[in-house]
């Protein structure tokens, strides 16, 4: 009897370790599953403060692949400084190697290091594509800040919207096509617009 009773609780542990090693598995993909939404839910705010912390320590831009065809130091023309490295979050990479798209999706967010000629650092750009921010201008949230994160500009500045407005017909975008992976000579483009105004 008590060999029965033995091995009873060990059949009975062994039917819940197993129990709760499937739940635990079931758990498991659940939160694979819901990494996706949860990861939507940590997008900033159209608040430059939000957005430098999410491409500095959430998600740092650094870490980001460069604008397809627009790998490394690229030259680059005023007012973004004489070289350049443009990265690109990864739904904005997919999107302009849809050829359906016309614009960007919100979320998407580009990132623009501004060099001097002697590739010291001098301010990093960003626009944020936010749902609703600002319709007229394609909803960007455009930022400007040194290089320790102090905001230069944000929001609506009028000489981004002034200058990328010539590009509304790319979303507002000098960088490269959305919808083509492949980049037209569109940084000479936006020197000819600075020089317009």
């Amino acid at each position: 009897m008590r060999k029965n009773l033995i091995l009873s609780m060990v059949l009975l542990l062994l039917v819940l370790l197993v129990v709760s090693c499937g739940k635990k598995g079931e758990k498991s993909e659940m939160a694979v599953e819901e990494a996706p939404a949860a990861e939507a839910a940590v997008m900033p705010a159209a608040d430059a403060g939000e957005l430098w912390t999410y491409i500095t320590e959430t998600k740092s831009y650094q870490e980001w692949s460069y604008w397809p065809g627009y790998e490394g130091f690229q030259p680059g023309n005023s007012p973004h400084g004489k070289i350049l490295q443009v990265f690109l979050s990864a739904n904005g990479v997919k999107n302009i190697a849809d050829e359906a798209k016309s614009s960007m999706d919100n979320g998407v967010i580009v990132v623009k290091e501004n060099y001097m000629p002697d590739t010291t650092l001098a301010a990093i750009t960003v626009m944020y594509k936010v749902e609703g921010f600002n319709p007229e201008v394609g909803d960007w949230f455009w930022a400007k800040y040194d290089v320790d994160g102090t905001v230069a500009a944000s929001g609506t500045p009028a000489g981004c919207i002034g200058c990328h407005g010539g590009k509304a017909s790319n979303d507002y975008l000098f960088t490269g096509s959305v919808g083509h992976a492949e980049m037209g000579d569109e940084e000479e483009e936006h020197e000819q617009n600075e020089d317009e105004e």
